[in-house]
């Protein structure tokens, strides 16, 4: 290997690298050589002091791969549609992405660990998800949303293909993004709730609901988002409890219902939400779809 290229000469031998996997998005290529592997692994770790700009063009190159070879299948796609193209545009990135970060292996044992980087695979999903969300964020939304939902109520939705996007989003930088929508549609979700079963059941029937709920719930956003069951149980206070002790008040409070007992109901309801739930073992789950 010639040890005395500069980084842009080397960077375009390694660009070669990175668009011939990235054939694999429209299924028209094959994985690189060992001989075609071992040259971009070997012009990855040439010099240390290319680390950055390696890891930053890294990033780039998906990105820019991502916008030509994505996006324009998810054009003109609605609702189921939409999704399943991006189930299999996703799950084709993967592969291509498992090749790539090959030849950039080094970069996570010395750069990213030292200077606290987000991982290459992390760094990968959001090449993806963020030109994804960028021009079709709303309907990214809508259809996971309506299948958390569909889910929710008891109907069957096809959770492995929900899960590999679900999980492959809370890798990257637009986690947040989904995150903020899961929690206000399922406070919306409950505050409609709220409103049926407020004069559908008893008032410890009502309490025996939210308990239910927050158990399910806490236990569904764990997994759908990939945290810990005891971060799901505090989103779910706000997006879950809040909304449907939010009516039980009013409703408390219309009928005229006596400070002490609400007082005392309240305390039951914390007290068994909390113990119920501190026995709660179930964490943050992976895809299938991962890169590593």
């Amino acid at each position: 290997m010639n040890g005395h290229l500069n980084f842009e000469e080397g960077w375009k031998v390694l660009e070669q690298g990175i668009v011939k996997c990235s054939k694999i998005l429209e299924c028209t290529s094959t994985r690189p050589t060992v001989a075609e592997y071992m040259n971009y692994y070997e012009m990855a770790v040439q010099k240390q002091d290319y680390c950055r700009e390696m890891y930053n063009g890294f990033k780039t190159t998906l990105s820019d791969c991502v916008r030509a070879m994505v996006l324009p299948h998810l054009m003109h796609k609605k609702n189921d549609s939409f999704f399943r193209e991006l189930v299999k545009m996703w799950s084709n990135y993967a592969i291509m992405v498992r090749c790539v970060t090959g030849f950039f292996s080094y970069l996570d044992r010395c750069y990213v660990e030292q200077y606290k980087l987000p991982s290459l695979s992390d760094a990968a999903a959001t090449s993806f998800f963020g030109p994804v969300f960028s021009y079709f964020g709303d309907e990214v939304r809508t259809a996971l949303l309506t299948m958390i939902r569909q889910e929710r109520d008891g109907n069957n939705m096809d959770l492995k293909c929900f899960l590999d996007v679900m999980h492959g989003i809370c890798r990257s930088e637009v986690k947040t993004l989904m995150q903020n929508a899961v929690l206000q549609d399922t406070y919306d979700y409950y505050s409609i709730r709220s409103s049926e079963w407020i004069v559908h059941y008893s008032l410890p029937d009502y309490l025996a609901k939210v308990q239910e709920s927050m158990e399910k719930e806490t236990n569904r956003l764990a997994y759908y988002l990939n945290i810990s069951s005891d971060e799901s149980f505090d989103l779910c206070l706000q997006a879950v409890n809040a909304p449907l002790m939010e009516t039980y008040d009013s409703y408390a409070s219309e009928k005229q219902i006596g400070g002490q007992l609400l007082l005392q109901t309240y305390k039951t309801v914390e007290e068994e939400l909390l113990d119920r739930c501190s026995s709660l073992t179930l964490g943050g789950c992976s895809g299938s779809n991962s890169f590593d």
